[in-house]
């Protein structure tokens, strides 16, 4: 008798939201730093974190999608446009980042599991 079991199954994927919106965290630092290193432009490391976002919020709750989009723009703010984790407000430029990350989000949480 053969069983086959997927991680599908067994790994409660919508009630880790927690350590999705952490691996938005760090992925996101990590990516941050990685660009740095390697002198990459801003919007290649924006470009990072919202795949970040998009791929931490699919088949999640929008709250969670919400609180990823909002860690992820953090880090963009923090660490990409203004340098040293110094947080701002530039005015549209954030606005716009911020509703580029969160549309990204709530779209992906019409995707399926």
């Amino acid at each position: 008798m053969s069983v086959h079991l997927s991680v599908r199954d067994h790994v409660p994927w919508a009630e880790l939201g927690g350590v999705r919106v952490g691996v938005v965290l760090w992925g996101g630092l990590a990516a941050v730093d990685l660009g740095t290193l390697t002198h990459t432009p801003s919007y290649a490391e924006l470009g990072a974190v919202a795949l970040l976002v998009t791929a931490a919020s699919i088949g999640m709750r929008p709250t969670t999608a919400g609180a990823a989009a909002l860690v992820g723009w953090l880090v963009v703010n923090g660490f990409v446009v203004h340098r040293f984790g110094v947080l701002g407000f530039d005015g549209a430029p954030d606005l716009a980042r911020l509703a580029l990350l969160a549309a990204l989000a709530m779209t992906a949480t019409r995707a399926r599991r």
